[in-house]
């Protein structure tokens, strides 16, 4: 394998030795950043997914990887102010990951090795959801949970833990400061949180406003479904109940459930004591946005009645508490005619 004229070195913060604590953060990071790049290194060249890897030092905490030369990332296109490029740049987006799940279908057992014999000691990554931290969360607000809520959240948890012929290696972060345009395609970067998950994790990014991203704004429906629509017919070459309106759909709206939970879980709280910013948006925001995103999602396609009445009581509650958050605005790049 010959070497390209530069390298990166990632290198974890903590001191290496702690990598052998296997609860912390860290050592979670820099496994899963290590084994994605090696992963996917190994699959056939006819799609680079990600930098190449080109060895690694568990004792000294580091990675050597690809220098992906690039001219912008995808940041650029929507916070620009060309919404041709913009919405070419997103469909590129989606393109890049159908490719990357249309390629480890199949392939959970390879990784799986591959992150045993590396670390045996860490656990990979796994989707679920806290039902019982949500219900605290709602009852202390006053907003009492039905059995159909619980059954919803339940079916959720299902979804993303036993994704079935969705199972694909997952980026987990695809935000579009991990999207690198080389002038040619789009790279990924930075799969610090990739694993083996359900596909539409992935795929809801744009609908749920990139959750969790810093340069988090709306984009419009039409261009959100035009990446769906992208994005499917490259899966169901290769996965074929992705063809079907009623799975596909049912998986989508317990994926944007997914991504509304994960949003609530981590902001909820303390964004009823004090807002804050996070990049181009605030947390009240987000919160705002993902919830009214999620009961259109509900609605549109008519499942999981029980987790979309309580965000719409959610809502309620949040708009009057906070009626003078402004509109999470679209992204500069569509703000224009």
């Amino acid at each position: 394998m010959g070497l390209p004229p530069s390298l990166i070195i990632k290198k974890v913060k903590v001191n290496p030795r702690n990598l052998e604590d296997t609860d912390s953060w860290h050592t979670v990071r820099f496994f899963h950043d290590w084994m994605g790049a090696q992963f996917l290194s190994t699959l056939p060249d006819n799609f680079k997914h990600s930098p190449r890897f080109y060895g690694g030092d568990r004792n000294l905490g580091f990675i050597l990887l690809e220098d992906v030369q690039h001219s912008s990332s995808l940041v650029e296109f929507l916070l620009g102010n060309n919404r041709a490029q913009a919405e070419q740049a997103l469909l590129q987006y989606v393109t890049c990951l159908g490719q990357l799940h249309t390629q480890t279908l199949g392939k959970a057992a390879e990784f799986e090795e591959l992150f045993k014999a590396i670390a045996p000691n860490v656990n990979p990554i796994r989707d679920t959801v806290e039902i019982h931290k949500h219900q605290l969360m709602l009852e202390n607000l006053g907003i009492y949970t039905e059995n159909s809520w619980l059954h919803d959240l339940e079916a959720i948890n299902e979804t993303v833990k036993h994704p079935g012929e969705f199972l694909a290696y997952i980026h987990a972060d695809a935000c579009p400061d991990n999207v690198l345009h080389t002038g040619e395609a789009l790279r990924l970067i930075d799969f610090e949180t990739g694993h083996f998950g359900h596909a539409l994790i992935d795929v809801a990014y744009g609908r749920m406003m990139f959750p969790s991203c810093w340069c988090a704004n709306r984009l419009p429906p039409t261009m959100v479904r035009q990446m769906e629509s992208t994005y499917r017919a490259i899966l169901m070459q290769h996965c074929p109940v992705a063809a079907d309106d009623q799975i596909f759909e049912t998986a989508l709206v317990k994926i944007c459930g997914f991504w509304l939970l994960y949003t609530l879980t981590r902001h909820l709280e303390s964004a009823l004591r004090k807002d804050l910013n996070w990049g181009i948006s605030t947390i009240r925001q987000r919160i705002l946005a993902r919830l009214e995103a999620f009961i259109a999602t509900a609605q549109e396609f008519n499942q999981l009645p029980g987790l979309c009445n309580t965000s719409s009581q959610l809502l309620d509650l949040l708009r009057q508490r906070w009626s003078t958050i402004p509109h999470l605005p679209l992204y500069p790049a569509f703000q224009g005619k």
